[in-house]
């Protein structure tokens, strides 16, 4: 295929190990004054946390929607014995509680529904429930069910308690503090799906190619590239899921599957 990316153009992400104290939308922020180009993310930190944030540039931001949903890794220490307003050190004292024990840890392994924390960029009624939060408005969060594929007690120490965790996406960490009737001291994101945050580097894009490892991929002929490029389907394939459609090395877009074609879905050239 002979179209070229335009001159000064970036596309593809940056694997950022973000600090304790700056939200994630100052980090993208932070990354578009770097790089001159629009910006996401694919999943909230809170600003207490500390750890990798995936971070789209250029047309990779259309990438977003296949990096939600990849499962996270998360060391945290949790305050046992006081529940807090937001589950963190942040909020005020709720309740003081006895101190959970490595049984009570135990049966947060699995699909558990906990409560979204007051706290959070969840929506409620069309408003952030932490903008509603912060002007005193009381509302019932709603209850989401998560899945903990890994849980490790690495000290118990009570009331210190720290632990690892290997979670599915949208899984609110401070829900299982409270959970265990604590808060989270500190929290950090030590991977998220096959990205590590030993890899960040925010002096580094890699390609977009790069940030779809886990899906399965098609390498495209010349004239199949150019009509994937335009959005037509490709009349002689069939998958099951997201497909990578690559030429030359570089991904075109990404399919997915329709009765005998593969549809382009998002089209990055």
């Amino acid at each position: 295929m002979s179209r070229e990316r335009a001159p000064g153009r970036i596309d593809g992400f940056v694997l950022v190990d973000k600090e304790a104290g700056p939200s994630s939308f100052a980090v993208v922020r932070r990354i578009r004054d770097r790089y001159g180009v629009k910006v996401g993310h694919a999943g909230t930190l809170d600003p207490f946390a500390t750890g990798l944030l995936l971070c789209l540039l250029g047309r990779a931001t259309r990438l977003a929607r296949y990096l939600v949903g990849l499962d996270k890794r998360y060391v945290t220490e949790v305050a046992l014995g006081v529940r807090t307003t937001t589950g963190d050190a942040e909020g005020d004292e709720l309740e003081q509680t006895q101190f959970a024990t490595p049984a009570d840890v135990e049966r947060l392994r699995g699909d558990v529904d906990l409560p979204v924390p007051a706290a959070s960029a969840v929506k409620i009624g069309g408003e952030r429930a932490y903008k509603l939060r912060r002007r005193g408005v009381a509302v019932e969060m709603p209850v989401r069910r998560s899945t903990v594929h890994g849980l490790e007690v690495i000290r118990f120490d009570p009331p210190a308690l720290e632990l690892a965790l290997h979670v599915s996406s949208g899984t609110y960490v401070r829900a299982i503090a409270d959970a265990l009737g604590g808060h989270c001291v500190s929290l950090r994101r030590i991977a998220v799906g096959p990205f590590d945050v030993d890899q960040a580097d925010e002096g580094r894009v890699l390609a977009p190619l790069d940030a779809l490892p886990f899906l399965p991929r098609r390498d495209l002929t010349e004239t199949e590239a150019r009509l994937v490029a335009t959005g037509r389907p490709l009349p002689d394939g069939e998958v099951d899921g997201p497909v990578a459609l690559v030429h030359d090395g570089r991904l075109v877009a990404v399919g997915g599957g329709e009765t005998g074609a593969i549809r382009p879905e998002t089209v990055l050239v």
